[in-house]
C-alpha cells in the first residue's frame, strides 16, 4: 500500500518551476493587484461620505478596471492549473484523484485560517469547487466550453432578475445634504463601534469566524456558479493546450484581445453611464428603479468577463516580445508565488485597518486606499523578485507542496528554463 502511495506521489511530483509558462504567471500577477485593491475597499472606503472628486475617480477606476475582473482571471487560471495537473497525470499513467484531493483539503484549511484574518477569503470556495471540478475531468473540451459559456451567459440574468424580488429602495429624490448627513453619521458610528476598529485580534477573528461565517458565504450560488464557469473555461483552455503552445494559437489569442478588450471596455462605460443616469449604485446613491439595476448588473457581469479575457490575451501577446517580457517580468515573479502574495496582502492591509494595529478602517477614502494598494503591491513585487531569484518556491507554495506530496521539495534554485509566452 505504501509503495503504491509513493508511486502516485512520485508520478505527480510538483511542477518544476524551471518549466513554468511565463505568460500565465504574468496574468496571475496582474490579477493579484486587482484582488488586493478590491479587497482593501471593503473597510469603509465606499459610500457617499467620500465625495471628493479624487475619491470618486479612484472608486470608479476600481469598479471599471478591477472589480470582478481580477477574481475571474484568478478563477480562469485555477481551472487551467487543474488541467495541467490532469494532463501530467495522464501522460505518466498515474492516479490523479488521491493527490489532488489532498491538495484541495490543504487549500481549504489554509483558506479557513485566512478567513479568520479577512472574511472575504476565496480559497475555501476554490477548494470546494476544485473538488467538484474532478467530475468534469473527462468531459470533452467542446462541451466544457459550452457549459462555461452557458453558465456565464445565463447566471447574470438570473442573478440580476432577483432584483425584482427585493424591496424597491427609495429613489434618490432626497436632498443631497440629507443623504450626505446620513452617510456621515453611519461612518462615524462605525469608527466608534465597529469591531474592526475597537476589537482585539481575538475579537476580530471571532467576528470573521462566526458572525460573518466565511464558510457559509463561500457556498452562495452568487459566487459559486460564476467561479465554476471560469474553472471550466480554464480547464477548456488547458485541454486545448492554448497556453502550452502559444505560437500555434496566436490567431485565437489576437481575436480574444481585439474583441474582448474593446467590448468589455464599452460595456463598463455603458454600465457607468446607465447607473449614473438613474442614480443606481453610484457612490452610495440609491437606485431610481429596479429595471436599471437589472440591466446594469447584466451589463457589468458580461463586460467583466470579456474584459478579464481581454486582459489575459493582451498580457499573453505582450509577453511574446522581449521588451514586453522584461516589462512584465516583475508581475511574473509575483504570479509564481501567488498564494504567498495573496495571503501576505491580507496581513498587510489587516495591519493597516484593524484597531489592534494602526486602526485605519473607515478612516481612509478610495484615493488613499488606492495609494496604499499600489504601495503594498510594489513592496510585494520587490520581495517576489528578490525571492524568486534565490528560491524555487514561495514560502506558502513550498508548504502547500510539502503537505500535498508528503515530502519536502528542495528550495535550492537551479538554472531556470521557462516556456516563453
Amino acid at each position: 500500500m505504501s509503495s503504491t502511495n509513493e508511486t502516485v506521489v512520485r508520478s505527480q511530483a510538483p511542477v518544476d518551476p524551471r518549466r513554468r509558462i511565463e505568460a500565465v504567471d504574468m496574468v496571475r500577477g496582474c490579477a493579484l493587484f486587482g484582488v488586493l485593491l478590491v479587497n482593501m475597499f471593503n473597510f469603509g472606503s465606499g459610500g457617499l461620505f467620500w465625495n471628493e472628486p479624487i475619491d470618486e475617480l479612484a472608486w470608479s477606476v476600481k469598479r471599471f478596471f478591477f472589480e470582478t475582473k481580477s477574481w475571474r482571471l484568478f478563477s480562469l487560471l485555477f481551472g487551467f492549473g487543474f488541467a495541467l495537473q490532469l494532463i501530467r497525470a495522464e501522460e505518466r499513467g498515474s492516479k490523479f484523484a488521491p493527490v489532488y484531493l489532498r491538495r484541495m483539503i490543504i487549500l481549504f484549511v489554509i483558506g479557513a485560517g485566512h478567513g479568520l484574518i479577512y472574511d472575504g477569503d476565496f480559497l475555501m470556495l476554490y477548494a470546494e469547487l476544485g473538488l467538484l471540478l474532478v467530475l468534469f475531468r473527462k468531459v470533452p473540451p467542446r462541451l466544457l466550453l459550452v457549459l462555461s459559456v452557458a453558465l456565464l451567459a445565463v447566471f447574470p440574468i438570473g442573478r440580476a432578475a432577483t432584483s425584482f424580488l427585493e424591496p424597491t429602495q427609495t429613489a434618490p429624490t432626497a436632498e443631497y445634504a440629507v443623504r450626505l448627513e446620513a452617510a456621515t453619521i453611519e461612518i462615524e458610528e462605525d469608527r466608534r463601534t465597529h469591531v474592526y476598529v475597537v476589537g482585539s485580534m481575538r475579537e476580530v477573528m471571532a467576528d470573521n469566524a462566526f458572525l460573518k461565517n466565511p464558510f457559509a458565504r463561500s457556498l452562495t450560488a452568487e459566487s459559486s456558479l460564476s467561479v465554476f464557469a471560469m474553472f471550466l473555461l480554464g480547464l477548456y483552455i488547458g485541454r486545448r493546450r492554448i497556453f502550452q503552445d502559444i505560437p500555434k494559437h496566436m490567431p485565437l489569442i489576437r481575436r480574444v484581445f481585439w474583441w474582448g478588450l474593446p467590448i468589455g471596455l464599452v460595456s463598463m462605460g455603458a454600465e457607468r453611464i446607465l447607473n449614473a443616469t438613474t442614480g443606481y449604485e453610484v457612490f452610495g446613491q440609491q437606485q431610481a428603479t429596479i429595471v436599471p439595476q437589472f440591466f446594469g448588473d447584466v451589463i457589468f457581469a458580461y463586460g467583466s468577463t470579456l474584459l478579464a479575457l481581454g486582459y489575459a490575451a493582451g498580457i499573453t501577446l505582450l509577453a511574446q516580445h522581449d521588451r514586453g517580457r522584461r516589462l512584465l517580468a516583475p508581475l511574473g515573479a509575483a504570479g509564481r508565488m501567488a498564494l504567498t502574495v495573496y495571503l501576505s496582502g491580507s496581513i498587510m492591509f489587516g495591519t493597516l485597518f484593524y484597531g489592534f494595529a494602526f486602526g485605519k478602517a473607515f478612516y481612509l477614502g478610495p484615493a488613499a486606499v488606492t495609494a496604499y494598494a499600489v504601495l503594498f503591491f510594489a513592496l510585494q513585487i520587490v520581495f517576489s523578485v528578490w525571492w524568486t531569484n534565490r528560491f524555487r518556491f514561495g514560502p506558502m507554495e513550498w508548504l502547500w507542496r510539502a503537505l500535498t506530496y508528503l515530502k519536502f521539495p528542495s528550495m535550492k534554485l537551479q538554472r531556470r528554463s521557462h516556456i516563453k509566452g
